[in-house]
Protein backbone atom coordinates (compact mmCIF):
# COMPACT_ATOMS: atom_id res chain seq x y z
CA UNK A 1 0.00 0.00 0.00
CA UNK A 2 1.45 3.41 -0.92
CA UNK A 3 2.44 6.09 1.57
CA UNK A 4 1.21 9.71 1.29
CA UNK A 5 2.37 10.41 -2.28
CA UNK A 6 1.87 8.47 -5.50
CA UNK A 7 3.03 9.13 -9.04
CA UNK A 8 1.06 8.24 -12.17
CA UNK A 9 2.95 7.76 -15.43
CA UNK A 10 3.38 5.50 -18.43
CA UNK A 11 6.16 3.08 -19.20
CA UNK A 12 7.12 1.02 -22.20
CA UNK A 13 8.18 -2.59 -21.67
CA UNK A 14 10.45 -3.42 -24.63
CA UNK A 15 8.91 -5.98 -26.99
CA UNK A 16 9.52 -6.68 -30.69
CA UNK A 17 7.29 -9.73 -31.22
CA UNK A 18 3.80 -9.89 -32.70
CA UNK A 19 1.09 -8.32 -30.58
CA UNK A 20 -1.98 -6.36 -31.64
CA UNK A 21 -1.41 -3.69 -28.98
CA UNK A 22 2.35 -3.22 -29.41
CA UNK A 23 3.17 0.49 -29.41
CA UNK A 24 5.76 2.62 -31.17
CA UNK A 25 6.96 5.46 -28.95
CA UNK A 26 9.87 7.26 -30.65
CA UNK A 27 10.90 9.25 -27.56
CA UNK A 28 11.36 6.15 -25.38
CA UNK A 29 14.73 4.34 -25.33
CA UNK A 30 13.26 1.02 -26.55
CA UNK A 31 10.82 2.62 -29.09
CA UNK A 32 8.71 -0.57 -29.50
CA UNK A 33 6.92 -2.42 -26.74
CA UNK A 34 3.90 -2.82 -24.50
CA UNK A 35 2.63 0.46 -23.04
CA UNK A 36 1.66 0.28 -19.38
CA UNK A 37 -0.01 3.00 -17.32
CA UNK A 38 1.12 2.73 -13.72
CA UNK A 39 0.84 4.22 -10.26
CA UNK A 40 3.82 3.96 -7.93
CA UNK A 41 4.67 5.11 -4.43
CA UNK A 42 6.72 8.31 -4.88
CA UNK A 43 9.16 7.50 -2.09
CA UNK A 44 9.95 3.84 -2.69
CA UNK A 45 9.01 3.63 -6.41
CA UNK A 46 7.03 0.50 -5.48
CA UNK A 47 4.44 -0.25 -8.19
CA UNK A 48 0.96 -0.09 -6.63
CA UNK A 49 -1.35 -0.43 -9.62
CA UNK A 50 -1.05 -0.73 -13.40
CA UNK A 51 -2.91 -1.63 -16.57
CA UNK A 52 -1.78 -2.43 -20.09
CA UNK A 53 -2.82 -0.15 -22.93
CA UNK A 54 -4.69 -2.54 -25.25
CA UNK A 55 -6.39 0.07 -27.42
CA UNK A 56 -8.53 3.19 -27.16
CA UNK A 57 -11.29 1.44 -25.19
CA UNK A 58 -9.03 0.14 -22.40
CA UNK A 59 -9.35 3.35 -20.38
CA UNK A 60 -13.03 2.93 -19.58
CA UNK A 61 -13.01 -0.71 -18.41
CA UNK A 62 -14.19 -0.78 -14.79
CA UNK A 63 -15.44 2.82 -14.76
CA UNK A 64 -18.99 4.10 -14.29
CA UNK A 65 -20.94 5.63 -17.20
CA UNK A 66 -20.26 9.13 -15.86
CA UNK A 67 -16.53 8.42 -15.53
CA UNK A 68 -16.47 7.11 -19.11
CA UNK A 69 -17.51 10.59 -20.34
CA UNK A 70 -14.32 12.17 -18.96
CA UNK A 71 -11.08 12.80 -20.86
CA UNK A 72 -9.00 9.65 -21.52
CA UNK A 73 -6.18 11.03 -19.39
CA UNK A 74 -8.59 11.66 -16.50
CA UNK A 75 -10.06 8.16 -16.90
CA UNK A 76 -6.54 6.73 -16.68
CA UNK A 77 -5.76 8.43 -13.37
CA UNK A 78 -9.18 7.61 -11.87
CA UNK A 79 -8.79 3.95 -12.85
CA UNK A 80 -5.32 3.75 -11.27
CA UNK A 81 -6.27 5.58 -8.07
CA UNK A 82 -9.65 3.89 -7.37
CA UNK A 83 -8.35 1.84 -4.43
CA UNK A 84 -6.78 4.87 -2.67
CA UNK A 85 -9.80 7.20 -2.88
CA UNK A 86 -10.74 9.07 0.31
CA UNK A 87 -7.26 8.58 1.80
CA UNK A 88 -6.05 12.21 1.43
CA UNK A 89 -3.04 11.06 -0.57
CA UNK A 90 -1.45 13.23 -3.23
CA UNK A 91 -1.17 12.23 -6.90
CA UNK A 92 1.67 13.64 -9.02
CA UNK A 93 1.65 13.39 -12.82
CA UNK A 94 3.11 15.02 -15.92
CA UNK A 95 1.31 17.22 -18.43
CA UNK A 96 -0.18 14.37 -20.52
CA UNK A 97 -2.49 13.53 -17.61
CA UNK A 98 -3.05 17.02 -16.19
CA UNK A 99 -6.25 18.99 -16.68
CA UNK A 100 -8.58 21.11 -14.57
CA UNK A 101 -11.10 18.27 -14.98
CA UNK A 102 -8.67 15.81 -13.38
CA UNK A 103 -7.92 18.11 -10.44
CA UNK A 104 -11.66 18.56 -9.79
CA UNK A 105 -12.38 14.82 -10.11
CA UNK A 106 -9.60 13.91 -7.68
CA UNK A 107 -10.87 16.49 -5.16
CA UNK A 108 -14.28 14.79 -5.28
CA UNK A 109 -12.52 11.50 -4.51
CA UNK A 110 -10.57 12.79 -1.50
CA UNK A 111 -7.20 13.10 -3.26
CA UNK A 112 -4.96 16.09 -4.01
CA UNK A 113 -2.95 16.64 -7.18
CA UNK A 114 0.31 18.28 -8.27
CA UNK A 115 1.47 18.29 -11.88
CA UNK A 116 2.74 20.20 -14.86
CA UNK A 117 0.10 21.44 -17.27
CA UNK A 118 0.30 22.16 -21.00
CA UNK A 119 0.36 25.80 -22.08
CA UNK A 120 -2.36 25.28 -24.72
CA UNK A 121 -5.17 24.59 -22.21
CA UNK A 122 -7.99 27.11 -22.57
CA UNK A 123 -8.05 27.76 -18.80
CA UNK A 124 -4.50 29.18 -18.79
CA UNK A 125 -4.50 33.02 -18.59
CA UNK A 126 -2.31 34.67 -21.28
CA UNK A 127 -0.20 36.37 -18.56
CA UNK A 128 1.03 32.93 -17.50
CA UNK A 129 2.49 32.11 -20.92
CA UNK A 130 6.11 32.91 -21.87
CA UNK A 131 6.76 36.45 -23.11
CA UNK A 132 9.67 38.90 -23.14
CA UNK A 133 8.47 41.07 -20.25
CA UNK A 134 8.78 38.25 -17.71
CA UNK A 135 12.19 38.07 -16.10
CA UNK A 136 14.07 34.82 -15.44
CA UNK A 137 13.24 33.41 -12.01
CA UNK A 138 9.89 35.19 -11.74
CA UNK A 139 6.74 33.40 -10.60
CA UNK A 140 3.04 34.13 -11.12
CA UNK A 141 0.28 32.54 -9.04
CA UNK A 142 -3.47 32.21 -9.54
CA UNK A 143 -5.87 30.79 -6.97
CA UNK A 144 -9.36 29.39 -7.61
CA UNK A 145 -11.51 26.81 -5.75
CA UNK A 146 -8.62 25.54 -3.59
CA UNK A 147 -6.46 25.08 -6.68
CA UNK A 148 -3.22 26.93 -7.35
CA UNK A 149 -1.84 27.62 -10.82
CA UNK A 150 1.84 28.55 -10.98
CA UNK A 151 3.92 29.89 -13.86
CA UNK A 152 7.70 29.93 -13.37
CA UNK A 153 10.25 31.36 -15.81
CA UNK A 154 13.38 29.16 -15.55
CA UNK A 155 15.07 30.77 -18.58
CA UNK A 156 14.39 33.56 -21.07
CA UNK A 157 11.17 33.14 -23.13
CA UNK A 158 10.23 29.87 -21.37
CA UNK A 159 7.52 29.30 -18.77
CA UNK A 160 6.81 26.12 -16.83
CA UNK A 161 3.21 25.76 -15.65
CA UNK A 162 2.19 23.70 -12.63
CA UNK A 163 -1.15 23.14 -10.95
CA UNK A 164 -1.74 22.01 -7.38
CA UNK A 165 -4.75 21.30 -5.22
CA UNK A 166 -2.37 20.62 -2.32
CA UNK A 167 -0.59 23.99 -2.07
CA UNK A 168 -2.58 27.13 -1.27
CA UNK A 169 0.00 29.90 -0.80
CA UNK A 170 3.11 31.41 -2.40
CA UNK A 171 5.63 29.62 -0.22
CA UNK A 172 9.22 29.41 -1.49
CA UNK A 173 11.65 26.60 -0.66
CA UNK A 174 14.70 28.50 0.65
CA UNK A 175 17.10 25.58 -0.02
CA UNK A 176 16.48 25.56 -3.78
CA UNK A 177 15.17 29.16 -4.06
CA UNK A 178 12.13 28.00 -6.05
CA UNK A 179 8.40 27.92 -5.29
CA UNK A 180 7.39 25.08 -2.96
CA UNK A 181 5.16 23.56 -5.68
CA UNK A 182 8.19 23.14 -8.00
CA UNK A 183 10.27 21.47 -5.28
CA UNK A 184 7.40 19.16 -4.34
CA UNK A 185 6.75 18.19 -7.97
CA UNK A 186 10.44 17.45 -8.59
CA UNK A 187 10.61 15.36 -5.40
CA UNK A 188 7.52 13.26 -6.16
CA UNK A 189 7.49 12.92 -9.96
Amino acid sequence: CPKANVTVDEMLVPFRGKCRFKQYMPKKPAKYGIKIFCMADSGSSYLCNAFIYTGKNCYSVGLTRDEQQLLKSTQTVIKLTKHIERTNRNVTADNWFTSIELVDQLKLRGLTFVGTIKKNKKEIPPEFLPHRQRRVGSSLYAFHNNTTLLSVVPKKNKAVLLISSMHHDIETNSEINKPEIVGYYNKTK
